[in-house]
């Protein structure tokens, strides 16, 4: 009955399959494209992208509230997936610290388009008499992101490599720009 609020589960957990669970196996993947980043010497590399990836979240979270009101939710939470596989294909294509930290800081900024007009558009999609039960249910994309990821994202990992389940993380945030096809948002005339 309700197809629209399943795409956008659907849409959300994609997103934040990848989203969350990038920074978890970061430090696996710095150490498998740079040799000289053995053990320790990977952890500070690793948190300054995350460091990066959590400053442009900050920066742009306010700024997406307006941004998906004035030119629509539905298209910015596209807009973001398509950040975000940018800032992947970043980190993947361009074997330079300054490089992959500029992917970082694209997923971060990705991210923080995300929540918020995410959240404005499930806010708007889902049955306003059972807004509590919906959005519950929701989270369910949000909790099971970080568990999805990490726990299929470890053996991937171990057995084919880091450089691989980035490509696949990267392919999550084009997954669910596919999944918008399904939402459509609702047009409020001003």
């Amino acid at each position: 009955e309700h197809h629209a609020f399943v795409w956008w589960v659907v849409t959300r957990l994609a997103f934040l399959a990848a989203a969350t669970n990038l920074a978890t196996f970061m430090i696996y993947h710095l150490q498998e494209r740079f040799p000289s980043l053995a053990g320790e010497e990977a952890a500070g590399p690793a948190a300054r992208i995350v460091m990066f990836v959590g400053l442009f979240i900050m920066v742009t979270t306010v700024p997406s509230g307006w941004l998906a009101d004035r030119f629509g939710k539905r298209l910015l939470v596209g807009l973001s997936g398509a950040v975000a596989a940018a800032g992947v294909s970043v980190i993947l294509l361009i074997p330079a610290m300054p490089a992959i930290y500029a992917g970082g800081s694209l997923i971060g900024a990705a991210m923080g388009l995300f929540y918020s007009a995410s959240w404005a558009l499930g806010t708007e999609i889902v049955p306003q008499d059972e807004a509590g039960r919906y959005l519950g249910l929701s989270n369910i994309a949000g909790a099971g992101a970080g568990a999805i990821g990490a726990y299929l994202g470890g053996p991937i990992g171990d057995q084919y490599g880091y450089v691989v389940l980035f490509v696949i993380y990267g392919a999550m945030f084009l997954l669910s720009i596919l999944a918008l096809a399904g939402v459509k948002e609702k047009v409020v005339h001003a």
